[in-house]
């Protein structure tokens, strides 16, 4: 029974069409999004051996499945002395 409760729990796998064609900001502020918390990846230790492409993926993913937010990438670009750009309604 528990094996059958950890599939259900499994979020089911989206391709990256899938999330844009989803995303409820739109499409084009999830571009500038991405770019501020690439950036931020970067940094990570954990994430030092990626590749650009990799990175960038990553970063795109999280924007689009709503792990990062404009509060994140705020917090991500006072850290890095630039200026966020504001947010698109």
């Amino acid at each position: 029974m528990a094996k059958k409760e950890a599939v259900q729990d499994a979020e089911p796998y989206k391709t990256t069409e899938e999330m844009i064609l989803n995303f409820p900001r739109g499409k084009y502020s999830a571009i500038p999004m991405a770019a501020i918390w690439v950036k931020e990846l970067k940094k990570r230790e954990e994430h030092r051996h990626l590749t650009p492409a990799e990175l960038l993926d990553l970063a795109v993913r999280d924007v689009l499945g709503g792990k990062v937010d404009w509060k994140d990438l705020k917090k991500a670009a006072a850290t890095q002395g630039e200026e966020p750009p504001k947010k698109a309604e």
